[in-house]
């Protein structure tokens, strides 16, 4: 929680790294590697790392994603505060049943 905290008051830092938990639907239109571009197309969004999230079952895709985020082209928002504005956008996207955050963003 103190590293949290951190963040709440923080100074500028460009890049900084966080996990998480994406819930998807699989379709014949629209599979993972759609919904992980879209991801992707967000601006100053890296994708680092997918690592499946639990077994899965059929239509449905758990994932533990690795994101990256460069400040720089996102502006001076708070990291809380970006990491709201991308989990509402990756929410919006079709197909995906949950995004959310896991532990604690981690500067680079």
């Amino acid at each position: 929680m103190e590293n949290f905290k951190h963040y709440m008051v923080e100074e500028e830092r460009p890049d900084f790294r966080f996990e998480a938990v994406l819930a998807s639907e699989s379709t014949k239109e629209r599979g993972k590697d759609e919904i992980l571009s879209d991801i992707r197309s967000l601006p100053g969004v890296t994708v680092v790392a997918v690592r499946e999230a639990g077994k899965p079952q059929p239509g449905r895709d758990y994932s533990l994603l690795s994101l990256k985020v460069d400040r720089l082209i996102l502006g001076h928002a708070s990291v809380p505060t970006i990491i709201r504005n991308i989990t509402k956008r990756v929410n919006r996207l079709e197909s995906v049943f949950s995004f959310s955050l896991k532990g604690v963003p981690e500067q680079i």
